[in-house]
């Protein structure tokens, strides 16, 4: 029985008189499925991303990061036709229906404001699909669209402004870019050139001063000069699956333990977060015998890139080299250490002395050594920017301006 300090017994009627409210929500039951995620990330990397992929080529972008695993994935378009044959489930695309069904037409003025006016139902399409379990958003765009070359800054703050709302930190270092400058043949048109030369021109220097990063430039001449076989077919499936595929593989290889030399997510993050650009390859290391084979291969390796040339790599602030080899080559190979170290010791040269994270890893599966590079923290591309105002200066000629 429950009594008083004094003795006293305390009647029922009086112990259970608690004067407690009464609240509306007792009433109802919990839905817990509405505070979990709609969209499940497969891709199974050391960080979770969110893709946005806007316009046209910017879409082709975020649909070979979907095939990937990278399931929170949102496609926007102003041309429905362009949606409709991108081949992502239909609640993964918006339609900004500013225009119909026309799209914004290479006038990129047109793009943003579509974007802006709607950018309520982009944010609301973002916490459908990316939930609230996100680390990193990537905007994907072509610099010489209307739509995408309009919007991408655009989104670019409505991903910032998501990281608010889930409660994340430090979104200017949240959201990068992924842009594709367009090949000489587009740039006869001098719409296509003063698009791509004044959004490439904003985006580096938005970069620059850390709005954003990083700032991944895909450069599609470029592309059309080192691998001229490519099929008409082949070429877009090709690059936009390279590059998400090259983006994959560190945010991959920074989950894995190796008996090695570990390549971390600190290390991966730290590369992420250098203010300005960023420029990834790959490369197989040919006569992996000499000292210097893997040396050169780095050498070729951001030489061979698909993505923009014109760097100054004195300018980066951070990088990192990781060497896969199978482990035969890594039993039997006398010397290969010394290759690998020599190798590195070269890259952190390139690199003016950035920091240089270095990872080797052994795969039973191949039976070649293969060599991936990142390198962050650069310099606006001066040649390739310079050799898009080249076509601006060429349309002034031809139209008398």
């Amino acid at each position: 029985m429950p009594w008083t300090e004094d003795g006293k017994y305390i009647k029922r009627s009086e112990l259970m008189n608690l004067n407690i409210p009464d609240l509306d929500i007792e009433d109802f039951e919990p839905d817990l499925d509405a505070v979990k995620d709609e969209v499940i990330d497969a891709a199974s990397g050391a960080m979770v991303y969110g893709i946005i992929g806007t316009g046209q080529g910017g879409g082709r972008i975020a649909k070979a990061f979907y095939d990937l695993g990278y399931h929170k994935t949102v496609a926007v378009n102003t041309a429905k036709a362009d949606l409709a044959l991108l081949e992502l489930p239909d609640n993964h695309k918006l339609h900004i229906d500013t225009f119909t069904d026309q799209g914004a037409g290479k006038d990129q003025e047109r793009g943003k404001q579509a974007v802006e006016e709607k950018s309520q139902e982009v944010f609301n399409k973002l916490r459908e699909i990316f939930g609230e379990r996100i680390d990193r958003i990537l905007v994907c765009a072509g610099t010489a669209g209307g739509t995408g070359g309009g919007s991408v800054t655009t989104l670019v703050g409505i991903a910032k402004r998501y990281f608010t709302y889930v409660g994340k930190e430090d979104a200017n270092n949240r959201v990068g870019v992924v842009a594709s400058l367009p090949t000489d043949g587009e740039c006869a048109s001098p719409t296509v050139a003063k698009n791509a030369y004044t959004r490439v021109t904003d985006l580096c220097d938005k970069a620059k001063k850390g709005e954003f990063a990083p700032l991944i430039l895909v450069d599609n001449q470029k592309i059309k000069k080192l691998y001229p076989s490519l099929t008409v077919k082949q070429f877009w499936p090709t690059l936009n699956n390279t590059i998400a595929g090259l983006f994959h593989v560190f945010n991959a290889l920074a989950t894995q333990n190796s008996n090695y030399t570990t390549f971390d997510p600190a290390d991966y993050d730290s590369i992420m977060r250098a203010k300005g650009c960023m420029i990834m390859g790959v490369t197989n290391v040919k006569n992996f015998e000499e000292e210097t084979a893997l040396s050169m291969a780095l050498k070729q390796n951001l030489e061979k890139t698909l993505l923009a040339e014109g760097f100054n790599l004195r300018t980066a602030k951070a990088a990192a080299s990781i060497v896969v080899g199978g482990s035969t080559l890594f039993e039997e190979v006398a010397g290969l250490m010394d290759s690998i170290e020599y190798g590195f010791d070269t890259l952190g040269t390139m690199t003016g002395g950035a920091t240089v994270h270095r990872g080797i890893y052994e795969d039973e599966k191949k039976q070649s050594l293969v060599a991936y590079t990142i390198v962050g923290g650069l310099d606006s591309p001066t040649k390739r920017i310079e050799g898009l105002k080249k076509f601006l200066r060429s349309s002034d000629d031809v139209y008398g301006e």
